[in-house]
């Protein structure tokens, strides 16, 4: 596997809608998915993860939550799911008994909204990992909004979850266009202060 260093892949990456037929192999897609889950997180207690969907039938039922065709025409489309527990059932193994203790105890006086942002958070540096680290083995990503989050979370089997929230839904596989960089606005480098 080729990999573009961390400056191209950023400065290369954009949002792709259409895809080959060539379908990304399991060792390219658990690369992928193993760099992404290397993201940051708060307190490492690692809440979000990672769902990879490349069957037909539940591709369809994420472009029935959102109309967006790129879910049925990627090879594979990911799903980065916010978790809103107060403590992970694995964060002793993570992170041993005394931090845990410490951190659940933060976490046990915050909210339930709270702890929802504090998911999507890590649902989000999750994501924006994962986008990198497609770009770097030569997939092309459409991260997206604009679904419905319950029929969304039913689609990979999290209906009726309250403690969970999607972050990004991304459509992945490899590029059938290239699109040109749209730019980027000098003036939301904000120096300081607004």
């Amino acid at each position: 596997m080729n990999f573009l260093n961390v400056q191209e892949a950023i400065d290369q990456r954009r949002a792709v809608r259409s895809y080959t037929a060539e379908v990304p192999s399991n060792e390219v897609i658990a690369e992928v998915a193993r760099l992404a889950l290397e993201a940051p997180s708060a307190f490492n207690i690692q809440m979000r993860d990672l769902v990879v969907v490349r069957d037909t039938e539940q591709k369809q039922k994420l472009f029935d939550a959102s109309g967006q065709q790129q879910f049925l025409d990627a090879p594979v489309v990911f799903v980065c799911v916010g978790r809103s527990e107060v403590m992970p059932d694995d964060a002793e193994d993570i992170l041993g008994a005394e931090r845990v203790a410490g951190i659940g105890g933060i976490r046990s006086r915050m909210s339930e909204s709270a702890l929802r942002e504090a998911g999507l958070k890590d649902a989000l540096l999750l994501a924006g990992f994962l986008l990198v680290a497609a770009q770097s083995v030569g997939l092309a990503t459409s991260p997206t909004t604009g679904w419905d989050e319950e029929k969304v979370k039913a689609a990979i089997g999290l209906a009726g979850r309250s403690d969970r929230s999607i972050g990004l839904v991304v459509a992945a596989g490899y590029p059938n266009e290239a699109p040109t960089h749209p730019g980027r606005a000098a003036n939301r480098l904000v120096a300081e202060s607004f």
